[in-house]
Protein backbone atom coordinates (compact mmCIF):
# COMPACT_ATOMS: atom_id res chain seq x y z
CA UNK A 1 0.00 0.00 0.00
CA UNK A 2 0.98 3.62 -0.85
CA UNK A 3 3.53 4.65 1.87
CA UNK A 4 2.25 7.65 4.46
CA UNK A 5 4.62 10.18 5.92
CA UNK A 6 3.60 11.70 9.50
CA UNK A 7 5.72 14.86 11.14
CA UNK A 8 5.42 17.57 12.70
CA UNK A 9 6.51 21.17 11.24
CA UNK A 10 10.26 22.30 11.78
CA UNK A 11 10.23 24.76 14.35
CA UNK A 12 13.62 25.85 16.22
CA UNK A 13 13.54 25.50 19.78
CA UNK A 14 14.24 29.45 19.72
CA UNK A 15 10.98 29.81 18.47
CA UNK A 16 9.26 27.25 21.25
CA UNK A 17 10.59 28.38 24.11
CA UNK A 18 12.61 32.05 23.72
CA UNK A 19 15.40 32.51 25.86
CA UNK A 20 14.26 29.27 27.98
CA UNK A 21 15.38 27.16 24.57
CA UNK A 22 18.19 25.83 26.86
CA UNK A 23 15.42 24.37 28.90
CA UNK A 24 13.49 22.36 26.23
CA UNK A 25 11.11 19.68 25.82
CA UNK A 26 12.41 17.66 22.61
CA UNK A 27 9.87 14.51 23.38
CA UNK A 28 8.19 13.60 20.56
CA UNK A 29 4.62 14.26 19.62
CA UNK A 30 2.25 11.51 20.92
CA UNK A 31 -0.38 12.30 18.27
CA UNK A 32 1.48 11.30 15.59
CA UNK A 33 2.54 8.55 17.18
CA UNK A 34 -0.88 6.87 17.60
CA UNK A 35 -2.07 8.02 14.21
CA UNK A 36 1.22 5.91 13.06
CA UNK A 37 -0.07 2.78 15.19
CA UNK A 38 -3.18 2.98 14.11
CA UNK A 39 -2.39 2.94 10.13
CA UNK A 40 0.11 0.51 10.55
CA UNK A 41 -2.16 -2.15 12.36
CA UNK A 42 -4.42 -1.45 9.13
CA UNK A 43 -1.69 -2.58 7.02
CA UNK A 44 -0.74 0.49 5.93
CA UNK A 45 3.07 1.60 5.40
CA UNK A 46 3.95 4.30 7.62
CA UNK A 47 7.11 6.44 8.41
CA UNK A 48 7.08 8.81 11.40
CA UNK A 49 10.04 12.16 11.48
CA UNK A 50 8.87 14.39 14.46
CA UNK A 51 11.05 17.42 12.82
CA UNK A 52 10.70 19.47 15.81
CA UNK A 53 12.20 17.26 18.38
CA UNK A 54 15.02 16.21 15.93
CA UNK A 55 15.69 20.06 15.47
CA UNK A 56 15.39 19.54 11.74
CA UNK A 57 15.23 22.34 9.39
CA UNK A 58 13.09 22.93 6.65
CA UNK A 59 15.41 21.91 3.81
CA UNK A 60 16.69 18.88 6.54
CA UNK A 61 13.15 17.60 6.23
CA UNK A 62 11.86 18.18 2.74
CA UNK A 63 15.70 15.94 1.71
CA UNK A 64 14.15 13.62 3.62
CA UNK A 65 10.91 13.45 2.84
CA UNK A 66 11.84 13.51 -0.97
CA UNK A 67 13.88 10.49 -0.40
CA UNK A 68 11.13 8.65 1.04
CA UNK A 69 8.26 9.55 -1.18
CA UNK A 70 5.81 9.28 -0.09
CA UNK A 71 2.04 9.47 -1.84
CA UNK A 72 0.36 11.08 1.18
CA UNK A 73 2.17 13.54 3.89
CA UNK A 74 0.24 13.88 7.21
CA UNK A 75 1.46 17.35 9.21
CA UNK A 76 -0.30 17.81 12.82
CA UNK A 77 0.62 21.42 13.73
CA UNK A 78 0.07 23.42 16.57
CA UNK A 79 -0.95 27.32 16.29
CA UNK A 80 2.62 28.23 16.76
CA UNK A 81 3.53 26.08 14.05
CA UNK A 82 0.66 26.08 11.46
CA UNK A 83 3.02 28.80 8.94
CA UNK A 84 5.61 26.63 9.14
CA UNK A 85 3.54 23.66 8.44
CA UNK A 86 1.87 25.83 5.53
CA UNK A 87 5.51 26.68 4.57
CA UNK A 88 6.75 22.79 4.22
CA UNK A 89 3.51 22.22 2.08
CA UNK A 90 4.19 24.52 -0.70
CA UNK A 91 7.96 23.71 -0.77
CA UNK A 92 6.94 19.79 -0.99
CA UNK A 93 4.33 20.36 -3.54
CA UNK A 94 6.45 22.16 -5.97
CA UNK A 95 9.12 18.52 -5.59
CA UNK A 96 6.56 16.06 -4.97
CA UNK A 97 3.33 17.65 -7.04
CA UNK A 98 1.30 14.48 -6.95
CA UNK A 99 1.94 14.37 -3.01
CA UNK A 100 -1.83 14.69 -0.87
CA UNK A 101 -1.19 16.48 2.14
CA UNK A 102 -3.23 16.05 4.94
CA UNK A 103 -2.78 18.71 7.85
CA UNK A 104 -4.56 17.79 11.62
CA UNK A 105 -4.13 19.16 15.27
CA UNK A 106 -5.44 21.70 17.64
CA UNK A 107 -5.36 24.86 15.07
CA UNK A 108 -6.76 23.43 12.28
CA UNK A 109 -9.61 21.63 14.49
CA UNK A 110 -10.29 24.90 16.43
CA UNK A 111 -10.85 27.16 13.16
CA UNK A 112 -11.07 24.81 9.96
CA UNK A 113 -12.41 27.43 7.48
CA UNK A 114 -9.83 29.92 8.62
CA UNK A 115 -7.27 27.29 7.72
CA UNK A 116 -8.01 26.04 5.03
CA UNK A 117 -8.83 29.32 3.02
CA UNK A 118 -5.20 30.74 4.51
CA UNK A 119 -3.22 27.81 3.25
CA UNK A 120 -3.78 26.61 -0.24
CA UNK A 121 -1.27 23.88 -0.06
CA UNK A 122 -3.32 21.26 2.40
CA UNK A 123 -5.44 19.39 0.35
CA UNK A 124 -7.35 17.70 3.56
CA UNK A 125 -7.80 18.63 6.72
CA UNK A 126 -8.34 16.01 9.84
CA UNK A 127 -10.88 17.51 12.87
CA UNK A 128 -11.03 16.61 16.01
CA UNK A 129 -9.27 12.95 17.41
CA UNK A 130 -7.67 11.81 14.23
CA UNK A 131 -7.16 8.13 14.57
CA UNK A 132 -10.09 6.72 13.19
CA UNK A 133 -10.84 9.62 10.59
CA UNK A 134 -7.25 9.22 9.02
CA UNK A 135 -7.91 5.88 8.39
CA UNK A 136 -11.00 5.97 6.88
CA UNK A 137 -10.09 8.73 4.86
CA UNK A 138 -6.79 7.07 3.49
CA UNK A 139 -8.93 3.70 2.70
CA UNK A 140 -11.22 6.09 0.58
CA UNK A 141 -8.43 7.72 -1.17
CA UNK A 142 -7.00 4.86 -2.21
CA UNK A 143 -10.14 3.35 -3.44
CA UNK A 144 -11.21 6.25 -5.53
CA UNK A 145 -14.29 6.39 -2.96
CA UNK A 146 -16.15 9.56 -2.53
CA UNK A 147 -14.95 11.20 1.11
CA UNK A 148 -17.29 13.54 1.53
CA UNK A 149 -19.67 11.35 3.91
CA UNK A 150 -16.64 10.54 6.26
CA UNK A 151 -17.10 12.43 9.79
CA UNK A 152 -14.28 14.64 11.13
CA UNK A 153 -12.95 16.16 7.88
CA UNK A 154 -12.65 19.33 5.48
CA UNK A 155 -10.88 19.49 1.85
CA UNK A 156 -11.24 21.28 -1.09
CA UNK A 157 -13.82 20.90 -3.76
CA UNK A 158 -13.94 23.06 -7.23
CA UNK A 159 -16.92 25.16 -5.04
CA UNK A 160 -15.25 25.73 -2.32
CA UNK A 161 -13.93 24.14 1.12
CA UNK A 162 -16.37 21.49 2.37
CA UNK A 163 -16.66 20.32 6.15
CA UNK A 164 -18.18 17.08 6.88
CA UNK A 165 -20.38 16.12 10.10
CA UNK A 166 -18.09 16.23 13.42
CA UNK A 167 -16.69 12.40 13.94
CA UNK A 168 -18.00 10.80 17.18
CA UNK A 169 -15.14 10.51 20.24
CA UNK A 170 -13.49 7.58 20.72
CA UNK A 171 -14.88 6.36 24.00
CA UNK A 172 -12.85 2.84 24.68
CA UNK A 173 -9.27 4.10 24.08
CA UNK A 174 -8.36 0.58 25.19
CA UNK A 175 -8.93 -0.15 21.46
CA UNK A 176 -5.64 2.09 20.15
CA UNK A 177 -2.70 0.15 19.62
CA UNK A 178 0.74 1.54 21.91
CA UNK A 179 2.23 4.92 19.86
CA UNK A 180 4.61 3.87 17.61
CA UNK A 181 7.89 4.93 19.44
CA UNK A 182 9.65 2.06 17.27
CA UNK A 183 9.27 4.18 13.91
CA UNK A 184 10.71 7.23 15.85
CA UNK A 185 14.89 8.14 15.07
CA UNK A 186 17.22 7.22 17.60
CA UNK A 187 14.56 6.78 20.10
CA UNK A 188 14.53 7.04 22.87
CA UNK A 189 18.53 8.49 23.74
CA UNK A 190 17.61 11.51 20.93
CA UNK A 191 14.84 12.60 23.08
CA UNK A 192 14.38 14.37 26.35
CA UNK A 193 12.79 16.08 28.74
CA UNK A 194 13.50 19.46 30.13
CA UNK A 195 16.47 19.58 32.58
CA UNK A 196 14.34 19.73 35.77
CA UNK A 197 11.60 17.34 34.84
CA UNK A 198 13.43 14.13 35.20
CA UNK A 199 15.15 12.79 37.51
CA UNK A 200 17.07 9.84 35.53
CA UNK A 201 17.01 9.09 31.95
CA UNK A 202 16.15 8.04 29.34
CA UNK A 203 12.63 9.35 29.45
CA UNK A 204 9.34 9.69 27.51
CA UNK A 205 5.27 10.84 28.19
CA UNK A 206 2.25 9.49 28.06
CA UNK A 207 -1.34 10.43 28.49
CA UNK A 208 -3.95 8.37 30.25
CA UNK A 209 -6.73 10.43 29.67
CA UNK A 210 -8.38 12.82 26.70
CA UNK A 211 -11.11 15.31 27.23
CA UNK A 212 -11.20 18.04 30.22
CA UNK A 213 -15.01 18.51 31.87
CA UNK A 214 -13.43 21.79 32.94
CA UNK A 215 -14.33 24.80 31.37
CA UNK A 216 -10.79 27.27 32.33
CA UNK A 217 -11.64 30.26 29.39
CA UNK A 218 -7.94 29.87 28.04
CA UNK A 219 -7.96 26.23 27.41
CA UNK A 220 -9.20 24.90 23.68
CA UNK A 221 -10.74 21.52 24.11
CA UNK A 222 -11.81 21.28 20.48
CA UNK A 223 -10.13 18.25 19.73
CA UNK A 224 -11.10 16.13 22.62
CA UNK A 225 -14.00 17.69 23.82
CA UNK A 226 -15.40 18.59 27.26
CA UNK A 227 -16.07 14.48 28.10
CA UNK A 228 -13.07 13.15 29.95
CA UNK A 229 -12.27 9.80 29.01
CA UNK A 230 -9.63 7.89 30.12
CA UNK A 231 -7.29 4.42 29.48
CA UNK A 232 -7.95 1.56 31.90
CA UNK A 233 -5.18 0.91 34.58
CA UNK A 234 -4.02 -2.48 33.01
CA UNK A 235 -3.37 -0.39 29.73
CA UNK A 236 -1.21 1.97 31.09
CA UNK A 237 0.32 -0.44 33.35
CA UNK A 238 1.00 -2.11 29.48
CA UNK A 239 2.08 0.66 27.83
CA UNK A 240 4.68 1.42 31.13
CA UNK A 241 6.18 -2.28 30.71
CA UNK A 242 6.27 -1.90 26.92
CA UNK A 243 8.62 1.53 27.27
CA UNK A 244 10.69 -0.14 30.59
CA UNK A 245 11.02 -3.47 28.89
CA UNK A 246 11.26 -2.23 24.52
CA UNK A 247 12.86 0.52 25.51
CA UNK A 248 14.70 0.97 28.59
CA UNK A 249 12.76 3.93 30.25
CA UNK A 250 13.38 4.48 33.41
CA UNK A 251 11.59 8.33 33.60
CA UNK A 252 7.80 8.96 32.99
CA UNK A 253 6.15 11.85 33.01
CA UNK A 254 2.22 11.88 32.61
CA UNK A 255 0.97 14.87 31.35
CA UNK A 256 -2.85 14.79 31.27
CA UNK A 257 -4.38 17.34 33.92
CA UNK A 258 -6.73 14.69 35.25
CA UNK A 259 -4.44 11.83 35.90
CA UNK A 260 -4.61 12.27 39.88
CA UNK A 261 -8.97 12.70 39.34
CA UNK A 262 -9.34 9.18 38.68
CA UNK A 263 -8.61 7.78 41.89
CA UNK A 264 -9.46 4.27 41.76
CA UNK A 265 -7.48 3.83 38.88
CA UNK A 266 -4.45 5.75 39.92
CA UNK A 267 -4.64 3.44 43.38
CA UNK A 268 -4.21 0.49 40.21
CA UNK A 269 -1.58 2.03 38.52
CA UNK A 270 0.57 2.43 41.57
CA UNK A 271 -0.38 -1.08 43.05
CA UNK A 272 0.84 -2.20 39.72
CA UNK A 273 3.98 -0.76 39.41
CA UNK A 274 4.85 -1.93 42.78
CA UNK A 275 3.70 -5.36 42.27
CA UNK A 276 5.50 -6.00 39.05
CA UNK A 277 8.80 -4.36 40.59
CA UNK A 278 9.25 -1.46 37.83
CA UNK A 279 11.90 0.57 38.79
CA UNK A 280 10.82 4.00 37.32
CA UNK A 281 10.66 7.37 38.46
CA UNK A 282 7.63 9.49 37.15
CA UNK A 283 5.94 12.64 37.79
CA UNK A 284 2.21 14.30 36.79
CA UNK A 285 0.17 17.03 36.39
CA UNK A 286 -2.81 17.70 39.20
CA UNK A 287 -5.81 19.72 40.03
CA UNK A 288 -5.30 20.79 43.43
CA UNK A 289 -9.01 19.76 44.43
CA UNK A 290 -8.11 15.86 43.78
CA UNK A 291 -5.19 15.59 46.25
CA UNK A 292 -5.70 13.56 49.65
CA UNK A 293 -2.83 12.17 52.00
CA UNK A 294 -3.75 8.59 51.27
CA UNK A 295 -3.53 9.72 47.09
CA UNK A 296 0.04 11.22 48.06
CA UNK A 297 1.27 8.44 49.92
CA UNK A 298 0.88 5.54 47.50
CA UNK A 299 2.19 7.78 44.44
CA UNK A 300 5.71 8.33 46.63
CA UNK A 301 5.85 4.52 47.22
CA UNK A 302 5.05 3.84 43.62
CA UNK A 303 8.09 6.26 42.30
CA UNK A 304 6.61 9.56 42.07
CA UNK A 305 8.49 12.33 42.81
CA UNK A 306 6.71 15.60 41.36
CA UNK A 307 3.40 16.86 40.96
CA UNK A 308 2.40 20.14 38.86
CA UNK A 309 -0.85 22.30 39.97
CA UNK A 310 -2.02 24.78 37.71
CA UNK A 311 -2.46 27.40 39.80
CA UNK A 312 -2.69 30.64 37.32
CA UNK A 313 -3.47 33.20 39.92
CA UNK A 314 -3.33 34.22 43.40
CA UNK A 315 -6.31 35.91 43.61
CA UNK A 316 -9.84 34.71 44.25
CA UNK A 317 -11.91 36.89 42.09
CA UNK A 318 -9.08 36.42 38.87
CA UNK A 319 -9.61 32.48 39.79
CA UNK A 320 -13.51 32.98 39.47
CA UNK A 321 -13.46 34.72 36.06
CA UNK A 322 -10.92 32.48 34.44
CA UNK A 323 -13.79 29.52 35.66
CA UNK A 324 -10.51 27.33 36.97
CA UNK A 325 -13.40 26.08 39.96
CA UNK A 326 -10.69 25.69 42.32
CA UNK A 327 -9.76 27.83 45.55
CA UNK A 328 -7.02 29.34 47.04
CA UNK A 329 -7.46 27.61 50.28
CA UNK A 330 -7.65 24.42 48.45
CA UNK A 331 -4.55 25.00 46.20
CA UNK A 332 -2.57 25.86 49.71
CA UNK A 333 -3.67 22.66 51.26
CA UNK A 334 -2.66 20.33 48.23
CA UNK A 335 0.86 21.78 48.22
CA UNK A 336 1.08 21.28 52.10
CA UNK A 337 -0.31 17.82 51.80
CA UNK A 338 1.91 17.24 48.97
CA UNK A 339 5.01 19.03 51.08
CA UNK A 340 4.33 16.72 53.82
CA UNK A 341 4.24 13.70 51.74
CA UNK A 342 8.29 14.29 50.21
CA UNK A 343 6.61 14.69 46.74
CA UNK A 344 7.84 18.10 44.91
CA UNK A 345 5.30 20.22 43.56
CA UNK A 346 5.52 22.81 40.88
CA UNK A 347 3.54 25.71 40.37
CA UNK A 348 2.01 26.95 36.88
CA UNK A 349 1.15 30.65 37.21
CA UNK A 350 0.17 32.95 34.23
CA UNK A 351 0.33 36.51 34.12
CA UNK A 352 -1.91 38.56 32.47
CA UNK A 353 -5.35 37.20 33.01
CA UNK A 354 -8.14 39.54 31.79
CA UNK A 355 -9.15 41.30 34.87
CA UNK A 356 -5.46 41.30 35.98
CA UNK A 357 -4.43 44.57 37.98
CA UNK A 358 -1.21 45.63 39.39
CA UNK A 359 -2.62 44.33 42.48
CA UNK A 360 -3.94 40.78 41.39
CA UNK A 361 -0.22 40.32 39.99
CA UNK A 362 0.98 41.16 43.66
CA UNK A 363 -0.71 38.59 45.16
CA UNK A 364 0.06 36.12 43.02
CA UNK A 365 3.45 36.56 43.50
CA UNK A 366 3.03 37.16 46.98
CA UNK A 367 0.53 33.52 46.81
CA UNK A 368 3.40 31.88 45.21
CA UNK A 369 6.18 32.58 47.73
CA UNK A 370 3.39 32.06 50.63
CA UNK A 371 3.10 27.96 49.75
CA UNK A 372 5.57 25.11 49.94
CA UNK A 373 6.19 25.20 46.57
CA UNK A 374 9.54 23.90 45.05
CA UNK A 375 9.33 24.90 41.52
CA UNK A 376 7.11 27.87 39.44
CA UNK A 377 6.51 28.23 35.62
CA UNK A 378 5.56 31.59 34.52
CA UNK A 379 3.49 31.80 31.39
CA UNK A 380 1.91 35.03 29.51
CA UNK A 381 -1.64 34.49 28.90
CA UNK A 382 -2.12 33.37 25.20
CA UNK A 383 -5.57 33.60 23.69
CA UNK A 384 -5.05 30.87 21.21
CA UNK A 385 -7.80 29.89 18.65
CA UNK A 386 -10.62 27.91 19.92
CA UNK A 387 -10.56 29.08 23.25
CA UNK A 388 -13.35 30.92 24.93
CA UNK A 389 -10.68 34.10 25.85
CA UNK A 390 -9.70 34.28 21.81
CA UNK A 391 -13.31 35.85 21.53
CA UNK A 392 -13.71 37.81 24.50
CA UNK A 393 -10.10 38.96 24.51
CA UNK A 394 -10.36 42.47 23.05
CA UNK A 395 -13.34 43.48 25.23
CA UNK A 396 -10.63 43.30 28.17
CA UNK A 397 -7.18 44.49 26.59
CA UNK A 398 -4.99 44.74 23.67
CA UNK A 399 -4.85 41.61 21.53
CA UNK A 400 -2.21 41.28 19.01
CA UNK A 401 -3.83 38.48 17.03
CA UNK A 402 -0.93 37.01 15.50
CA UNK A 403 -0.12 33.08 15.45
CA UNK A 404 3.11 33.17 14.93
CA UNK A 405 3.86 34.82 18.53
CA UNK A 406 1.59 32.29 20.30
CA UNK A 407 4.20 30.01 22.29
CA UNK A 408 3.16 31.70 25.83
CA UNK A 409 6.32 33.70 26.28
CA UNK A 410 5.82 35.96 23.63
CA UNK A 411 3.13 38.98 24.99
CA UNK A 412 0.07 38.61 22.30
CA UNK A 413 -2.39 40.12 25.17
CA UNK A 414 -2.12 43.01 27.57
CA UNK A 415 -5.06 43.46 29.78
CA UNK A 416 -6.61 47.13 30.56
CA UNK A 417 -4.70 48.97 33.00
CA UNK A 418 -1.10 47.01 32.55
CA UNK A 419 1.67 47.35 29.54
CA UNK A 420 3.91 45.06 28.51
CA UNK A 421 6.60 45.93 30.22
CA UNK A 422 4.36 45.55 33.13
CA UNK A 423 4.03 41.82 32.03
CA UNK A 424 7.89 41.65 31.65
CA UNK A 425 8.94 43.33 34.59
CA UNK A 426 6.21 40.80 37.33
CA UNK A 427 7.18 37.70 35.66
CA UNK A 428 11.35 38.56 36.52
CA UNK A 429 10.32 39.59 39.61
CA UNK A 430 8.60 36.65 40.06
CA UNK A 431 11.29 34.43 39.24
CA UNK A 432 13.81 36.07 41.19
CA UNK A 433 12.04 36.39 44.09
CA UNK A 434 11.04 32.38 44.24
CA UNK A 435 14.52 31.68 43.48
CA UNK A 436 16.41 33.62 45.45
CA UNK A 437 15.46 32.14 48.95
CA UNK A 438 17.64 30.28 50.86
CA UNK A 439 15.03 27.21 50.47
CA UNK A 440 15.06 26.97 47.45
CA UNK A 441 18.55 27.42 46.92
CA UNK A 442 19.27 24.40 49.29
CA UNK A 443 16.44 22.53 47.65
CA UNK A 444 18.35 22.40 44.42
CA UNK A 445 21.77 21.59 46.01
CA UNK A 446 20.20 18.41 47.49
CA UNK A 447 18.64 17.52 44.56
CA UNK A 448 22.15 18.16 43.00
CA UNK A 449 23.82 15.77 45.38
CA UNK A 450 20.83 13.12 44.91
CA UNK A 451 21.59 13.16 40.74
CA UNK A 452 25.40 14.18 40.33
CA UNK A 453 25.01 13.71 36.61
CA UNK A 454 22.69 16.57 36.08
CA UNK A 455 24.94 19.00 37.48
CA UNK A 456 25.20 20.32 33.73
CA UNK A 457 21.97 20.83 33.10
CA UNK A 458 21.34 22.77 36.99
CA UNK A 459 24.49 24.82 35.77
CA UNK A 460 23.32 25.66 32.54
CA UNK A 461 19.73 26.51 33.82
CA UNK A 462 20.78 28.73 36.68
CA UNK A 463 23.25 30.68 34.24
CA UNK A 464 20.15 31.18 32.17
CA UNK A 465 18.25 31.95 34.86
CA UNK A 466 20.80 34.47 35.75
CA UNK A 467 20.67 36.68 32.76
CA UNK A 468 16.80 35.99 32.36
CA UNK A 469 16.30 38.21 35.72
CA UNK A 470 18.91 40.73 35.26
CA UNK A 471 18.38 41.67 31.44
Amino acid sequence: MSKILLTTPPVSLEERYGRLSWAANTLPSLGILYLASVLRKEGFEVAVIDASSLGLSQKELIEKIVTLKPRYLGISATTLSIYHASSLADEIKKTLGDIKIIIGGPHLTAIPEETMECFRSFDFGVIGEGEETVKELIYALENGEDISNIPGIIFRRTDGVKKTVPRVFINDLDRLPFPAWDLLTGFPKRYHPPPFRFKQLPAAYIVTTRGCPYKCIFCDRSVFGNKCRGHSASYILGVIDHLYEHFGIREILIEDDTFITFKKRLVEVCEGILKRGIRISWSCLGRADAVTPEILKIMKEAGCWSISFGIETGDEEVMKFIGKHVTLDQIEEAVRLTNKSGILSKGFFIMGHPTDTHDTIRKTINFALKIPLDDISVSMMTPFPGSKLYKIAPQYGEFEDNWKKMNELDIVFVPNGLSKDDLRRYSKEMFRRFYLRPRIVLNYIKRIAENPKGFPNYAKGFSAFLKEIIS
